[in-house]
């Protein structure tokens, strides 16, 4: 998928479903609420720091790319960036060091949920278990 085109039909959606949103968690039960803007979107499902600015959608995908289509979402809420649980190639550690300049050894604030789900909302990924996976990769 081109990182152009992430942006685009995200904004679409909201078009298509009104400006807040709910998006529904993996579960489907449940969900929280999203806010487009100019340079992001805002969630009501991350306390402290709610924006979640466009950069990290387009380097879940960019790794998605690398990754043939699927990446591991990794563990932010058990594991230090850069041990086992949570690589700089899940996509979870991938933000947390292109976006947010996080280092190897230091915590990392957990953003996966909002991310992943909002990817699945808006058709770009399949938001799995563990993982999240690109569909009709090639």
């Amino acid at each position: 998928m081109e990182i152009i085109n992430v942006i685009e039909r995200i904004k679409d959606k909201f078009l298509e479903n009104g400006n807040p949103t709910e998006i529904p968690l993996l579960k489907g039960k449940k969900t929280f609420q999203a806010v487009l803007n100019e340079d992001g979107i805002s969630v009501s499902n991350l306390a402290s720091q709610p924006f979640l600015p466009w950069s990290v959608f387009e380097e879940t995908i960019m790794l998605l790319n690398e990754k043939s289509g699927c990446a591991i979402k990794g563990d932010a809420m058990s594991n230090k960036l850069g041990e086992t649980g949570l690589p700089i190639d899940s996509v979870e550690g991938r933000i947390a060091f292109k976006v947010y300049g996080k280092q190897l050894g230091q915590t990392v604030f957990r953003r996966i949920t909002p991310i992943a789900c909002i990817l699945e909302w808006a058709g770009i990924c399949m938001n799995q278990r563990g993982k999240v996976v690109l569909p009709n990769y090639r």
